[in-house]
């Protein structure tokens, strides 16, 4: 099962905005008025990673294809003040932070006439704590980080927040190096197994799981790839009981 984020937030502050900057499309509705988004979009995020490309470099032909990991982000309408007793349609809207697993809340600090505020002013201490108080009473307690919207389009920084959301889901990287011609990163959940691992992969891996050729990135890279690696006998080996440490790069060894 996938692991999301919810952007949250009042109406207005600029949520539809941060998530179509994630997306570099433009795919949800953003007009300013309140309730627009009704239902939540969807989309999943790269997560920018420059081991990765040098992964590919020592690693992949010329061709080959670098798939990296993912942050899956939900675009939620805004919450209004009283949403726990249904004002605004806040009991569907809380209904669908709680299918989330990580919330990013996003706090207005922009001033912008075009852009009315449904509090009728620019108040980011008060906007702050009417979210947390609705969570509250809907007993909604996640994993959550703020994003202080300080302009109307205030996201260059979105590889920070997309770096922050995947911390806050608790996950780390691994790699896998598909016969030179696909190098990709794949997100599990700290603390996962082997196994767990090689079912991301590939259900038939976990079911026929021998053993796992094991190395951490940053040393495969500066030896200069697999090969060189293997002859240097710095390649490990380990069993099914192995817990995937971040930025392992990995073989699988399976039955038929």
């Amino acid at each position: 099962m996938s692991l999301s984020v919810g952007i949250v937030g009042l109406p207005n502050v600029g949520k539809s905005t941060l998530f179509n900057t994630l997306l570099k499309r433009q795919i949800a509705d953003t007009a300013p008025y309140p309730f627009t988004t009704i239902k939540p979009h969807t989309g999943v995020v790269e997560v920018l990673d420059k081991k990765l490309e040098k992964l590919k470099e020592i690693a992949g032909g010329k061709n080959a294809k670098m798939v990296p990991a993912t942050v899956e982000f939900v675009d939620i309408a805004g919450l209004v003040e009283n949403a726990h007793q249904g004002e605004g349609l806040g009991n569907e809207f809380l209904g669908q932070i709680r299918n989330v697993d990580a919330i990013v809340h996003v706090i207005r600090e922009f001033e912008d006439d075009s852009v009315p505020h449904v509090m009728g002013g620019v108040d980011a201490k008060r906007d702050k704590a009417i979210i947390e108080l609705e969570l509250e009473m809907a007993e909604i307690k996640k994993p959550m980080l703020e994003w202080v919207n300080r302009k109307k389009t205030d996201f260059e920084k979105v590889d920070e927040l997309i770096k922050r959301a995947y911390e806050l889901l608790d996950l780390i990287t691994f790699y896998t190096i598909k016969g030179g011609e696909e190098i990709r990163a794949w997100s599990l959940k700290k603390g996962s197994s082997v196994i767990e691992a090689a079912e991301k992969v590939h259900t038939d891996f976990a079911k026929n799981f021998i053993k796992v050729e094991v190395i951490g990135v940053d040393e495969l890279i500066t030896i200069g790839g697999w090969s060189k690696a293997r002859s240097a006998g710095k390649i490990r080996l380990e069993g099914r009981d192995y817990v995937v440490k971040n930025l392992d790069v990995v073989e699988f060894k399976v039955g038929r």
